[in-house]
């Protein structure tokens, strides 16, 4: 089953000023944060390149995703960046069962709760099919009234094997067509921020545009009442639910031709379309953006010293790198006038569709495990409050909901010294090289310039879980 919209507050989020549009993505309202200066107190705290330009390029990437902070009246979003990034082959035929278990496994990791993509030993469907087979549920039933208003809300979403309806595909087409837009805005907002240019007309008018279809073709508040009333009733009749949920992961299994199990994953846009011309939002960072983005609060969090509190730089994430060097002794920001250093690269969001999973499982507290399941007592998510510096864990504290791609990376710099050559060297030895997460392994590199246009995934957009199991103790359990 696809992933839920953005929930209820959407429907008031899209009407009046643009600037309060951001609202309504995963991650909510924006929230000011100091400004990446390095303390003057600590002398062994360089303020070169490598330490600043990560934090600073997360906090951008961030803030144009929305998910400049982790506080929120809805579902909490993080960004976690690669290190580094992987290319996406174009071209494979969509058909194949070896393309779909390569995008199965590229879209459905388990993920420690960090900036940092740090992958877990599971996949989200070993976790979700130890719930669906290790669960127990409380002995309780939906009305007749309860029952025909799940019906219904269900038929207008989902067709019987899990997958959208027409209705509903059109709700995710258009809150994609939204998100790119608002994308967009964030960028030149930020950008506007930090000292650049202002944010052009036409980039508020497509995101006021983009707005009103999502409200009028994408039927939002249909289908956001229709998501309020399936969350709220679905799990209270859990003999019908569970049979459902176990019919739907089976009915999306798929095998290779090798025997490797997987289970049949989808996205916004499809495969396919993921390398067309249009959807992408440009995003430029500059020694302005360095210099004046605002501090993301996703900064070090999964860390075990965070940045942001600590002082730590996070040298080992950020600038000119190779799997033997760094780079980054060679392109520093001196005291007084900036080095000259501009980043342009196309984004692209993928919304990740599993027709296998219902999310709303790992937020319900209609289940806990039996007592004689193998995976009895096994922490899912342990919940967390990362404001309050408590970084949830589990096998799954985050479900990733959004794939980022990025294209056509180009960077120029002044002042790097031998650093073109030595990376040159570098790439000749056939060393894996980048630039913070992105992959530079093909790239053109002359002095002062790179120009890396392959189509390469470099992080993740996903919703933090509550506390999970978490059963209901008001609810009527069976006793043992």
């Amino acid at each position: 089953m696809p992933e839920p919209g953005p929930g209820t507050e959407v429907a008031a989020a899209v009407n009046g000023d643009p600037r309060e549009h951001r609202v309504i993505r995963p991650g909510g309202a924006r929230l000011a944060r100091p400004r990446a200066t390095w303390p003057a107190s600590e002398p062994d705290f360089d303020q070169d390149f490598d330490a600043q330009a990560f934090t600073q390029l997360y906090s951008k990437l961030a803030a144009t995703m929305s998910a400049s902070q982790t506080v929120s009246a809805g579902h909490d979003s993080l960004l976690s960046l690669m290190l580094p990034g992987s290319y996406v082959e174009q071209n494979l035929d969509p058909t194949d069962d070896a393309t779909q278990y390569l995008l199965s496994s590229l879209l459905n990791p388990t993920l420690a709760c960090s900036w940092i993509v740090r992958r877990g030993a599971a996949t989200v469907s070993d976790v979700y099919e130890s719930i669906l087979n290790g669960k127990e549920t409380p002995d309780v039933h939906l009305s007749p009234e309860q029952k025909r208003k799940l019906d219904d809300a269900t038929a207008l979403l989902y067709e019987p094997d899990g997958e959208p309806t027409a209705f509903y595909a059109e709700y995710l087409e258009d809150s994609l067509a939204y998100l790119t837009a608002l994308d967009a805005f964030e960028q030149a907002e930020a950008t506007a921020s930090n000292g650049g240019p202002p944010v052009p007309p036409e980039i508020r008018r497509d995101l006021d545009a983009a707005a009103a279809r999502w409200r009028e073709h994408g039927h939002l508040y249909d289908v956001d009442r229709a998501l309020a009333t399936i969350s709220e009733l679905e799990a209270l009749e859990p003999e019908l639910y569970w049979r459902q949920l176990a019919r739907r992961y089976r009915d999306s299994t798929r095998y290779t031709k090798q025997d490797s199990v997987y289970q049949h994953t989808e996205s916004i846009p499809p495969y396919p379309r993921w390398f067309d011309d249009e959807g992408w939002t440009s995003f430029h960072f500059d020694e302005r953006d360095i210099t004046n983005q605002d501090r993301s609060g996703g900064v070090g969090v999964g860390d075990c010293c965070c940045c942001c509190q600590d002082g730590v730089r996070p040298a080992a994430y950020g600038g000119f790198h190779s799997t033997a060097t760094d780079f980054s002794a060679g392109l520093r920001l001196p005291a007084g006038a900036p080095t000259k250093f501009v980043l342009a690269v196309k984004l692209r969001r993928v919304e990740i569709m599993r027709p296998w999973l219902d999310p709303l499982v790992l937020r319900s507290r209609a289940w806990r495990w039996y007592p004689a399941s193998p995976t009895y007592g096994v922490v899912v998510c342990s919940g967390g409050n990362l404001p309050g510096s408590v970084v949830p864990t589990g096998v799954m504290p985050m479900l990733p909901t959004t794939a980022l791609v990025a294209r056509d990376l180009e960077i120029d710099w002044s002042g790097g010294g031998k650093l073109a050559a030595a990376m040159a060297q570098s790439q000749t030895l056939g060393q894996d090289l980048r630039f913070g997460p992105f992959l530079l392994s093909r790239a053109t590199i002359s002095d002062g310039h790179i120009s890396a246009p392959d189509p390469q995934l470099f992080g993740f957009l996903s919703e933090l879980l509550p506390r999970s199991p978490d059963p209901d103790l008001r609810l009527p359990w069976p006793r043992h």
